[in-house]
């Protein structure tokens, strides 16, 4: 075995490995630099180096199938790749010195160009010829994490088109890793808002601006490409905001003419350009102050290093935490919702109130695959928001038109072309949410030919007729005339017969509160099938009972004979909370049993991808018909629940009985008179500042913030006073981040005071208090919560910015020894007497026969 010393001697095992599988050199490959223009081009500003005038060259490429290979070697197998819990690392050193990460990156890049939407990255490392490490990933994000196909050891699936399309078939996304990718994207997406939330709010950017800055921002990004292809202006930098404070160089009056540049050399209707530029000239611009240097926030501090603008500052955070780590052209996931779902939560209102509920992607996904969208679909959505259902319509025809006609053909790229520009059509009258939705979809290749701002109940009939919808996918404002169910009727009336239509929508629009509706659809439409939803599907914003309702257009519901399906999806395997959504009970698999539930019905269990050990489905579905009332839509009044008992039932009872006695018994437990315990030598006032200290709990995080792990469990403290104002457990972070053991928290809204005897994370308005003294034992300070809790109405008088001056200068009562030193000893003894008569009293009660 001879030892390679070069790393060139991993490049002659590649080329004596692809030789001899019959691929030509300059021919079937290429080595380093003799790649083709276009490849070479889309590996502009990919050097390690990341000097932006630079082309990246990967060792091998391959451009002879259907999706480029890009293949990076390393000498020794130590070199073979760098990963943390996060995955693959791509920070430049680990690009540099790792092939795998070298590989990964080329590829992102290549992708980030725009020129292509997949490649296989491939690296290679080795010490000998007979020690060769070779890993294989499918790219097909810029910021998704690539999929490791972790079968493919060698490079015997390049040898030809037949070999390479059996590889093929298994790199590709499957739906359950679709789905996946949705979740994780999106709890990305979540977690970045929050914080830009927070830094706007910093900023005082008003709520309902705060979109319309990342739409623009996002816009500014952007590369400006003339029709020819060509890129005839690049995208904005953080490096392009100079802070120059003149109307012309301003740094928002420059995002606003990059916005006006790209948006001019699109084929977009004057009124939708002239209506989005007057969106963001209002926001992002309209205020000058903005524009003046300031202190750098935390929140954007390892991006920025000196002072900057408001508008540097938000672009900044943007450009480094969406635009290059969330790829916005993949799958269903909607940015622009998302962001503005998280910033409604925020707001004095909660969105729901306004109607602006917004739909979650893996729903809108759901809806879309229960219509059977496909490339020949044309959908509409006549109160668009942000276009979420658009979105993920013209993922699944995309996905549609790439399998029926070959990925990248001639044929395949003209009916995407027409999928874009002539297939969907979104209505929507609220100018902001327009500019949202426009702007969504040109970020995602340009589908906005036909979003429009109108009032849907008032666009001419000639557009809905000239249109042809045969899909009406809809989630209609809930504040409107019968929970919103016109827009779902009127969207019936003007689609094809026999299309087919979805609404997610309030229970009450199909219990019997929307009846004039429900009977006038009827009377012209089918039901065919009524899905009950999560009530907290849309946490956050609103708490809400919904389903969704699929018909048939123009065809009168038989009433007699018409079947309708019923299904109980309550528990879709997800718990939803504050700050993100749980994987609880096999959500994956649950979404994609609920579309064979609703294409078979009882025959889903016998088809072999259903997990049928997930659900029991005399309890979840049943078939029956309706009335011609309108009232009996929902899977409730079709169901008759089994009420017999197994013997858990009865156990679980007993111990939810028995701990709400013993809650309610100590709790009603009067103050009991031997009490009376050994006194102390004497009471004394004495200022809180000379036996405890205040600060504020530093670093606070959000809900996000925080990583659960299996092995630890700390408390999450935030204001509330409910459950000893604990609202979570979480895992360990940092140990810079944990509050100690044996303090206080005291919560700024309530002003409530709770000692902590383990270590715990504060949240926001929380602040910590500890004693001076360290030997004070836990009775004790459970005697001193008591006593500093005296303190909440005056602290509740003062401003919050006061609380610690005010505390500081309290006095106290407190117990005393003769030699003039607070008596913690004398507290021990006092709770842990009354401790032992509580105990004592329980074990003698009532409760126990």
């Amino acid at each position: 075995m001879v030892k390679y010393t070069l790393e060139s001697d991993v490049d002659d095992y590649v080329k004596k490995s692809l030789t001899s599988l019959g691929l030509k050199k300059l021919f079937d490959f290429n080595e380093k630099s003799s790649m083709s223009p276009y490849l070479k081009e889309s590996l502009r500003g990919a050097a390690k180096t990341d000097k932006k005038s630079n082309f990246g060259i990967p060792d091998f490429s391959i451009e002879k199938y259907k999706v480029p290979v890009v293949i990076e070697c390393k000498l020794g197998n130590n070199k073979h790749i760098s990963s943390n819990k996060s995955g693959i690392k791509l920070d430049e050193a680990s690009v540099a010195k790792y092939a795998v990460n070298g590989a990964v990156h080329y590829a992102q890049h290549m992708i980030a160009s725009k020129k292509f939407s997949e490649v296989i990255a491939i690296g290679i490392t080795g010490d000998s010829e007979d020690d060769i490490t070779i890993s294989v990933y499918y790219v097909f994000s810029q910021a998704i994490p690539p999929k490791f196909l972790a079968s493919y050891q060698n490079l015997n699936f390049l040898q030809n088109e037949k070999s390479f399309e059996a590889f093929y078939k298994d790199a590709t996304i499957t739906e359950e890793e679709k789905h996946v990718i949705l979740i994780q994207s999106r709890d990305e997406i979540l977690r970045q808002a929050k914080k830009l939330n927070k830094l706007m709010n910093n900023f005082n950017i008003g709520i309902e601006q705060r979109v319309v800055y990342v739409s623009g921002m996002l816009l500014s990004m952007q590369d400006v490409v003339n029709k020819s292809g060509e890129i005839v202006d690049v995208g904005l930098t953080v490096n392009d905001l100079l802070g120059i404070n003149t109307d012309q160089k301003r740094d928002s009056v420059i995002i606003i003419n990059h916005i006006q540049e790209y948006l001019d050399v699109k084929d977009i209707d004057l009124d939708k350009k002239r209506i989005m530029i007057e969106q963001f000239k209002n926001v992002i611009s309209l205020d000058n102050a903005r524009d003046e240097k300031k202190a750098i926030d935390k929140l954007v501090g390892t991006i920025l290093f000196e002072d900057a603008s408001i508008t540097k500052q938000i672009f900044a955070f943007l450009y480094k935490n969406v635009y290059l780590s969330i790829d916005m052209t993949q799958g269903a996931l909607d940015i622009m919702a998302e962001m503005y779902s998280t910033f409604l939560k925020y707001a004095l209102s909660d969105g729901a109130s306004l109607g602006k509920v917004l739909t979650p992607p893996y729903i809108t996904n759901l809806m879309a695959r229960v219509l059977d969208v496909n490339m020949k679909s044309r959908v509409m959505d006549l109160a668009t928001g942000s276009a979420a259902f658009l979105v993920a319509a013209m993922d699944l025809m995309i996905s549609d038109a790439n399998s029926k006609l070959g990925k990248d053909t001639t044929i395949a790229e003209k009916a995407i072309d027409d999928i874009k520009k002539k297939q969907l059509l979104g209505i929507e009258v609220d100018a902001k949410m327009y500019t949202l939705a426009a702007s969504n979809m040109i970020l995602r290749g340009d589908g906005s030919s036909n979003i429009r701002k109108a009032d849907s109940f008032n666009t001419p009939r000639e557009l809905f007729s000239s249109f042809s919808s045969n899909v009406l996918l809809l989630n209609p404002p809930f504040s409107y005339e019968d929970f919103g169910l016109p827009f779902f009727e009127f969207g019936l009336d003007n689609m094809e017969e026999n299309g087919l239509a979805a609404v997610i929508i309030q229970d009450s629009a199909g219990s019997g509160k929307a009846v004039n509706t429900t009977k006038r659809i009827l009377a012209k439409h089918t039901m065919l099938a009524s899905i009950k939803m999560p009530t907290d599907l849309f946490v956050p914003n609103a708490i809400v009972q919904t389903s969704i309702y699929v018909f048939r257009a123009k065809r009168p519901h038989n009433f007699k004979y018409d079947i309708v399906k019923f299904i109980d999806f309550r528990n879709d395997g997800y718990k939803r909370t504050e700050r993100c959504i749980k994987d609880v009970d096999h959500p994956i698999e649950r979404y994609q049993d609920i579309y064979l539930l609703y294409k078979l019905g009882f025959n889903a269990s016998k088809d072999p991808s259903f997990h049928g050990n997930l659900w029991n489905l005399k309890q979840i579905y049943c078939e029956d018909t309706i009335s011609e009332d309108g009232n009996d839509w929902n899977f409730d009044k079709h169901i008759d629940y089994d009420t017999t008992a197994e013997p858990v039932d009865f156990f679980n009872g007993v111990k939810s009985h028995l701990s709400w006695d013993f809650s309610n018994y100590i709790l009603g437990l009067p103050m009991m008179g031997n009490l009376k315990f050994a006194s102390p030598y004497k009471f004394e006032k004495i200022k809180a500042k000379d036996i405890f200290n205040i600060s504020s709990a530093t670093p606070s995080f959000d809900k996000g913030d925080l990583t659960p792990v299996t092995d630890k469990s700390f408390d999450y403290i935030t204001r509330t006073t409910v459950n000893r104002g604990i609202c979570q457990y979480t895992g360990f972070i940092e140990s810079e981040g944990i509050m100690p053991a044996h303090s206080f928290s005291l919560g700024l809204m309530s002003m409530v005071f709770f000692y902590r005897k383990n270590p715990w994370y504060a949240g926001q308005f929380i602040k910590i208090v500890t004693c001076k003294d360290s030997n004070v034992s836990e009775f004790a300070m459970i005697y001193l919560e008591s006593l500093l809790n005296k303190l909440t109405p005056k602290l509740l008088s003062v401003l919050v910015r006061d609380v610690e001056t005010v505390f500081n200068e309290c006095e106290l009562i407190l117990p005393i020894t003769k030699a003039g030193k607070v008596d913690y000893t004398w507290m021990d003894n006092y709770v842990s007497n009354i401790r032992k008569s509580l105990i004592n009293n329980l074990a003698h009660s009532s409760i126990y026969s």
